[in-house]
């Protein structure tokens, strides 16, 4: 009789390393929410419910702003592994492109460049496997999964849940950070390599590339993205018009929402425990305002 692998077959559908992330955050005291619904239209134009692994929001602020995390798990045999290029880009460079903090600004210097300092930076990774096959490319997946669901997400919470408050209330801010964790080994192609040849040649991939237990990973939202989080900022602000008009500057921060996210933190399993508290700490450390010094900075707001 052969070897049982029941073991590898449960881990292949992806709920093991589902729960050990949800275990992770509940464990560092995250308020979770997995196996989160949103809305938005599918190829044809048609509405659709799709489903993202963990929404987890840390019950710490930072004055009046929450840290969360809208996460995606990615499950791989021990064959395959992640392989990013070196981020050339110079565009979103800064802290606000990081952290997305709404409703409201509060982040004290949004245009400051430190969060983009804690990890290496990339770009459009690919799944590589060690004989050398066409992978099916579940990086992309992934980042487009968590891509698809940050504005409505951002919607549901920052500019719904947070902002219906009773009348003469402030409300709370919310910093949403895209998060994909995966068990797959992380590396990035080294600055210096530009030989083809060099490449070719390599029979392990840190001949050419460096491990990381984390990444920044850039990414720039295609025009059919940010037409679709265009529908649903209109569908939303039309549905909340009541509790929005209270808060008339959150409207300036609908449009900074079209373009995003810009960042994505993909982490090894191995490795989260303590990227989720480097991104914490920092956070925590970083200068923000409250609310209500947010909402003077428009003299047409009234806390009504």
């Amino acid at each position: 009789m052969g070897k049982r692998k029941w073991g590898e077959s449960f881990l292949k559908s992806g709920l093991p390393l589902e729960h050990l992330t949800l275990m992770t955050f509940k464990s560092m005291e995250f308020d979770c929410s997995p196996n989160i619904e949103y809305q938005r239209s599918d190829e044809s134009g048609q509405k659709t419910w799709f489903e993202l692994d963990l929404y987890a929001c840390s019950p710490n602020r930072n004055k009046d702003t929450y840290l969360s995390f809208l996460v995606e798990s990615k499950y791989h045999d021990l064959s395959r592994f992640w392989v990013f290029l070196p981020c050339e880009t110079e565009r979103w460079h800064f802290d606000d492109r990081v952290f997305n903090c709404g409703p409201f600004q509060t982040l004290s210097k949004p245009t400051a460049k430190t969060a983009l300092k804690l990890a290496p930076l990339s770009y459009s990774g690919i799944v590589v496997s060690e004989d050398g096959l066409k992978q099916e490319n579940s990086v992309y997946a992934a980042i487009q999964q968590v891509a698809n669901a940050f504005v409505p997400q951002s919607l549901s919470v920052m500019f719904g849940y947070l902002l219906d408050v009773q009348k003469g209330h402030i409300p709370k801010c919310e910093a949403l950070i895209p998060l994909i964790v995966t068990n797959a080994r992380l590396f990035r192609l080294k600055p210096n390599v530009t030989d083809l040849e060099e490449i070719r040649k390599a029979t392990v991939p840190e001949q050419i590339a460096d491990e990381l237990e984390w990444t920044w990973c850039y990414f720039d939202p295609s025009m059919d993205l940010i037409n679709r989080n265009l529908r649903v900022i209109e569908e939303h602000q039309k549905k909340e018009t009541e509790v929005l008009d209270r808060f008339p500057i959150s409207y300036a921060r609908f449009e900074l929402w079209l373009t995003r996210p810009n960042w994505v933190a993909i982490v090894n399993i191995s490795a989260l425990p303590t990227t989720i508290e480097t991104i914490f700490l920092h956070f925590l450390s970083m200068k923000t305002c409250t609310v209500s010094t947010a909402l003077k900075r428009d003299r047409k707001v009234r806390i009504i």
